[in-house]
């Protein structure tokens, strides 16, 4: 029975529905649920809600990807994995401004084209406010770099910064405009200013922060995740594809944008922020990385996954695409537009829903031809078993929850419905 305060939530819904022909994109059903307070749920309180609305005639657009309780509550891929202090090396020194414009002239700090489109977040005003801030001689924040190769920094903090440093004194391509106090010098670029001001700039120093080689990736990971305040927080695959740059950034690339997936997926997967690419990777972690690598923590799981794809031959790469395509296609045509989504006797699809990618994804790989094959042919017996497993209490909990232990149960409980299937 929903709380009177959950009910209050839900009306307010229905007010934006009625604007949008009785429709709700799920995002915003979901992120209600998830400012709900805890003490007021109850197990089945997300399927009360839904059921409510239904009951209003409005309809849960489901095309994106399912909010899972594990982005609402603490879990352990939120906490910092154990790791060894000592192997910690991270340096603090100051530079010089022109050190560091010396670095960006030589491409010796890698701006990441993956990311550039974020480097430019800031307005003209705001990085002509940065060049103003070093012209009155104000500290700027302290700056953040993986300096594993000495020949190639990677920006940890610090993005937006560096592309203002970047467009004014190397790149040459902003004009000052918007100062509070250098009115005069507004409209002039770098070569335009007085030589007094040019040299303040050049001389000014900097505070940075450099994570050295021999320091574990998975702890820069964490440097990454812990420190990274610039305009657009990164996600935890922008990260790795960051720390992993290599084999896996390019295979997960290709293997997100191919036909295949696209199609399983009903292309609702975004791919602005690289989604779509873990998707991809989890894939990989699940049937070949292997399950038996997962210790509760997702990110350190996905992690070095994209290590071990870096380690590979070019030769297991093709095997592994190959796969990857074969076991999309065998998924469509088993689910179609229903893949990788929770299943009900109502026929509404509902989102995409990583633990139940996850699960078929290892399901299936794990069959011979012959047995997708026949289990194809038994498909409509499939989808109402699947359909079943979806409705019971102890499934739904084990797909919400991130420990080895629900992990390794719902990965069990598909695996079983399909041997039932196939020798039924």
């Amino acid at each position: 029975m929903l709380s009177e305060k959950i009910v209050g939530y839900l009306e307010g819904l229905v007010k934006i529905a009625e604007g949008q022909d009785y429709k709700i994109e799920s995002i915003t059903f979901y992120n209600t649920y998830a400012e709900i307070p805890e003490k007021e749920k109850c197990e089945d309180t997300l399927l009360e809600m839904e059921e409510y609305l239904s009951g209003k005639n409005i309809e849960i657009l489901s095309d994106g990807i399912e909010l899972e309780p594990e982005d609402n509550v603490i879990s352990l891929e939120d906490k910092i994995q154990p790791f060894d202090p000592t192997k910690i090396n991270i340096t603090m020194a100051p530079m010089a401004l022109d050190s560091l414009a010396k670095r960006l002239r030589n491409h010796e700090i890698n701006l990441n084209t993956e990311f550039q489109r974020k480097g430019g977040l800031w307005s003209k005003t705001k990085k002509s406010q940065l060049i103003e801030s070093l012209l009155l001689k104000i500290p700027l924040p302290a700056f953040y770099f993986d300096a594993s190769d000495e020949g190639d920094w990677l920006i940890i903090d610090g993005l937006q910064r560096i592309t203002a440093i970047n467009e004014f004194i190397v790149q040459k391509t902003l004009k000052l405009e918007g100062l509070e106090f250098f009115n005069d010098l507004n409209g002039l670029g770098y070569d335009e200013l007085p030589r007094q001001f040019t040299r303040r700039i050049d001389e000014s120093s900097l505070i940075t922060f450099t994570v050295n080689e021999g320091t574990p990736v998975n702890v820069k990971y964490n440097i990454f995740k812990r420190l990274n305040t610039g305009g657009l927080e990164l996600t935890p695959q922008e990260i790795r594809h960051a720390l992993y740059q290599g084999k896996a950034t390019v295979f997960l690339k290709e293997l997100s944008s191919s036909k295949e997936f696209l199609k399983v997926t009903c292309h609702s997967i975004k791919t602005d922020r690289m989604l779509d690419q873990e998707f991809v990777l989890r894939f990989m972690a699940v049937c070949y990385y292997g399950i038996e690598n997962y210790e509760g923590m997702p990110e350190k799981f996905l992690n070095e996954t994209m290590d071990y794809i870096n380690q590979q031959k070019q030769e297991k790469i093709v095997n592994m695409k190959e796969k990857f395509f074969a076991i999309m296609i065998a998924i469509y045509e088993i689910f179609g537009n229903y893949a990788f989504r929770k299943m009900a006797v109502d026929g509404r699809r509902r989102p995409i829903n990583k633990a139940i990618y996850e699960m078929w994804c290892k399901s299936i790989y794990d069959l011979d031809d012959e047995q997708r094959e026949k289990l194809k042919e038994k498909k409509q017996k499939l989808l109402m078993k699947y359909i079943d497993l979806c409705e019971q209490n102890d499934f739904q909990i084990y797909v919400k929850a991130s420990d080895k232990y629900s992990y390794i149960k719902r990965m069990n409980q598909i695996n079983d419905l399909v041997e039932e299937v196939l020798n039924d």
